[in-house]
């Protein structure tokens, strides 16, 4: 597997154990739970879950279609933008339940990080699928 492919999937499983592990201390103390779900739904919707996603479909959908990722470069930034927007939101729901005022900021920036990560992969995907469609409708067309 390619190191993008890899580094996606190492941080979606750290963050499915940081989830584990905030869920099961919500069994242990209901008040945690209260303050801290949203946090809980950071890890395992935008960290586990995205970031597993990411670093499959970066695996799969260039051995599907027969050629590499139409922008690598973008791919790059397109992980650390996620991995980081996951940590800096997580950041922002500790800094929120604490009562800080920098929880803003940080959810603000984290969640910007995370939306553009996930146009980024949306155009990196797209691309390789148009690319498919127009190849199948010229070839189908001969």
């Amino acid at each position: 597997m390619s190191p993008l492919t890899v580094r996606c999937i190492k941080a979606a499983f750290c963050y499915l154990a940081l989830g584990i592990a905030l869920g099961a201390s919500f069994a242990i103390e209901r008040s945690i739970g209260v303050r801290l779900r949203f946090l809980h739904a950071e890890f395992n919707l935008w960290g586990w879950s995205s970031l597993l996603i990411y670093g499959v479909g970066y695996h799969m959908l260039p051995r599907f279609l027969g050629r590499p990722l139409r922008w690598p470069k973008l791919a790059e930034l397109q992980s650390w933008a996620a991995i980081v927007g996951v940590a800096l939101m997580s950041l922002g729901w500790l800094t929120q339940s604490a009562g800080s005022s920098l929880a803003f900021v940080l959810l603000l920036s984290g969640g910007l990080l995370q939306v553009l990560a996930a146009m980024a992969f949306v155009a990196q995907i797209a691309s390789m699928l148009m690319k498919q469609t127009s190849q199948t409708a010229s070839s189908k067309s001969t």
